[in-house]
């Protein structure tokens, strides 16, 4: 995710005043200023300037270098002087810099979504405020476009926070819109009729010359006066203006609406996300990252494929329950942390899917050493868990390594784009209708019921039966995969 010639940013992190939200609040496992700078990094910015009040530059240099590691940005801490203007701090930081640059305050959360599309607006040459499309305000109530996605509309909770600017929807036909010198338009929190403004703008250093201003409205006020301001328009990305006052349920709403994995298999979103969702703010209270949930993940597998060592029922029970809850429910708590806090990252795509593979493989492994005890060492175990581990290893080596060179982060994905390639054929009609009961986590929900049975061989053989033909599904991807923009779009007869 690149920019494309915005590679700078001026953060304001002045909101200090105990009634809002301040810049080291914690929302959604992390401070504010720390979710702007991960969010920055993602994007591609390479330098930032921090503007702060005197004696807070320690504090958020401390802020910044215990999540440093996420922060891959340079950083410079800027004071406001006692008597000095704003406008003065961020005239002076910005005087070299000859590109477009981001400027906003601390007081929103900001996904870095949100700036892969902040990018077209590098080239203009009027200032640019950042507008949500498709989103309106009228009398007072918040209105959609048709087919805008109910996840973003949690973001419009509560209207009465935002800036709003006092235009009518008509001005979402194209991607920016000029406020012409004609126009008496009104920018302010208190309209009732209006689109919504993020307050970030995207400018250079020629359009702050000979400006005062203390906060983002003051400068956007100034820029209308001067007949200068230009609206960007954004759509679908995660951005919230937050105060300090919102309640719990708004704020886990929000952040939920980000976790939750739209293409999760049917039984995921029936079952396991309801039993993940309090963990998973649990875990983001108690600032877990993500490796660290797939390492507990991990540890389960183990403790749980132990139990299948004791030739007894009721340890076919315990592992039965310890490594759904591992393999369905933490399974999903890892990724779900992982959007709320920022962690999404190539590495971590790829661990977590070393982690999807070792559920089965482990208790695979204990199976395999169980069966083989108790069929009086019949070598028939050993070798087919060998053929096995061997075709299945193969496979997916080949198929990560695809899914690399393709571009993808997870499988999942991977096999939406793999179905909007493939013709309606009566076989594929038939595919479609069975996908949902052998896809996700519904796969481990039947190796769970299997352990009621009691019977380790019949376990050993269903993952078996499991491991071959996944293994040639990889292949066949592979050989009949194209990419979606590379198909050619069907036409009729």
């Amino acid at each position: 995710m690149g920019m494309a010639g915005i590679t700078k940013a001026v953060v304001l992190a002045v909101n200090t005043a105990p009634a809002k939200a301040t810049y080291d609040a914690v929302y959604g496992g992390e401070p504010l200023l720390i979710r702007a700078l991960v969010a920055l990094s993602k994007a591609g910015i390479r330098s930032v300037c921090i503007v702060c009040h005197e004696g807070h530059g320690g504090k958020i240099a401390r802020l910044i270098e215990a999540a440093r590691t996420r922060v891959t940005l340079d950083y410079d801490i800027s004071s406001i002087r006692t008597g000095e203007a704003l406008s003065h701090v961020v005239s002076r930081l910005v005087e070299q810099w000859d590109t477009p640059f981001l400027l906003f305050e601390t007081n929103q959360v900001v996904h870095p979504t949100f700036f892969a599309q902040v990018a077209r607006f590098a080239a203009s040459t009027k200032p640019v405020l950042v507008v949500y499309k498709h989103v309106w305000l009228k009398e007072g109530k918040v209105g959609f476009e048709s087919g805008f996605p109910d996840k973003f509309k949690v973001i419009f909770a509560h209207p009465e926070s935002f800036t709003k600017i006092a235009l009518d929807k008509s001005v979402f036909q194209s991607n920016t819109f000029d406020i012409e010198p004609a126009d008496r338009i009104e920018i302010s929190p208190d309209i009732y009729d209006g689109i919504f403004s993020t307050d970030v703008v995207v400018c250079h250093r020629d359009h702050l010359e000979q400006l005062s201003f203390s906060t983002i409205p003051d400068l956007i006020h100034e820029w209308r006066k001067q007949k200068l301001l230009r609206l960007g328009f954004v759509e679908n990305v995660w951005w919230l203006r937050v105060t300090g006052r919102e309640s719990r349920q708004d704020r886990t709403e929000f952040f939920w609406r980000i976790a939750f994995k739209q293409i999760s298999g049917e039984f995921s979103k029936l079952v396991n996300s309801h039993l993940s969702k309090p963990l998973t703010f649990l875990f983001v209270r108690l600032r877990f990252s993500p490796n660290a949930i797939s390492i507990l993940e991990l540890g389960l597998f183990l403790l749980a494929s132990a139990f299948l060592l004791v030739p007894q029922y009721w340890a076919m029970l315990v592992f039965a329950f310890v490594w759904q809850f591992s393999a369905g429910v933490l399974d999903r708590c890892d990724g779900e942390v992982a959007r709320i806090r920022n962690y999404e990252s190539e590495a971590g795509a790829r661990f977590d899917m070393l982690i999807d593979d070792l559920r089965f493989a482990i208790p695979f492994v204990f199976l395999t050493i169980a069966s083989y005890r108790q069929s009086d060492r019949d070598l028939t175990y050993v070798v087919a868990a060998l053929g096995t581990v061997m075709w299945y290893s193969t496979a997916a080596y080949y198929h990560n390594r695809f899914l690399r060179r393709a571009g993808y982060m997870s499988i999942q994905s991977m096999g939406v784009d793999f179905l909007k390639t493939q013709a309606e054929s009566r076989w594929f009609a038939v595919f479609r209708r069975i996908q949902p009961f052998t896809k996700g986590d519904i796969r481990t929900f039947y190796i769970f019921l299997a352990c009621f049975l009691g019977n380790k061989s019949v376990l050993f053989w269903m993952l078996v039966v499991y491991a071959w033909p996944l293994g040639a599904s990889y292949f066949f991807t592979i050989l009949n995969f194209r990419h979606p923009s590379a198909s050619a779009p069907a036409t009729l007869a």
